[in-house]
């Protein structure tokens, strides 16, 4: 199994390299290390890391404003660390998409449990993203397949079920998915209708 790669991002030497020296004792890999907020944007695109340590005061940009973009450009589980541990400081590592937090100076025996608690956190998330998108599609296509009956049932005079039925063997006859034919048929409708 590969080992986890690793991105820090820390503006401070000597905790970057303590940080980096501890991870590889675990043995996970560290694929680089930004010292600002603009350069960890600009790592993590180009490196893919699977996690990523992230200080939250940084120079250029807050570690939790640099967090925040790559969460939406491409997420990847991400532990916040800091030397703060105020209600404002953790508030603000939350709303940046922070999976696990660590206050500095970072005990080597943390590490392990944060990081497999914000892979598996991040896991979770990413399964409920997909749920969600493919129950969108599916409801997307519910309500196209809704309208073509409609306009099958009216131009045709057919039963719900009849128009049902017409688009379900339709899709069969052009194996295609009855998303598709409905959404022909309502183009075809538009265009007719328009004329």
């Amino acid at each position: 199994m590969a080992a986890t790669r690793i991105l820090i991002v820390e503006d401070n030497d000597l905790v970057s390299l303590t940080l980096e020296e501890q991870l590889k004792g675990l043995g996970y890999e560290v694929v680089g290390i930004a010292r600002s907020g603009t350069e960890a944007i600009s790592l993590s695109n180009r490196l893919s890391p699977d996690l990523i340590f992230m200080d939250i005061r940084m120079p250029e940009m807050e570690g939790t404003e640099a967090a925040a973009r790559i969460r939406d450009q491409q997420p990847v589980p991400i532990i916040m660390l800091t030397a703060y541990a105020d209600k404002d400081t953790i508030k603000k590592a939350e709303q940046a998409g922070a999976l696990a937090y660590l206050v500095k100076p970072v005990n080597e025996n943390e590490l392990p449990p944060a990081i497999n608690i914000a892979m598996a956190r991040f896991r979770e998330m990413q399964a409920l993203r997909n749920e969600v998108g493919e129950l969108q599609e599916s409801l997307e296509a519910r309500k196209v397949i809704e309208r073509a009956k409609g306009i099958l049932m009216q131009r045709l005079g057919l039963s719900e079920r009849e128009a049902y039925e017409r688009l379900r063997q339709r899709a069969r006859d052009k194996r295609a998915k009855m998303k598709d034919i409905a959404q022909a048929i309502i183009e075809a409708e538009e265009l007719l209708g328009s004329s």
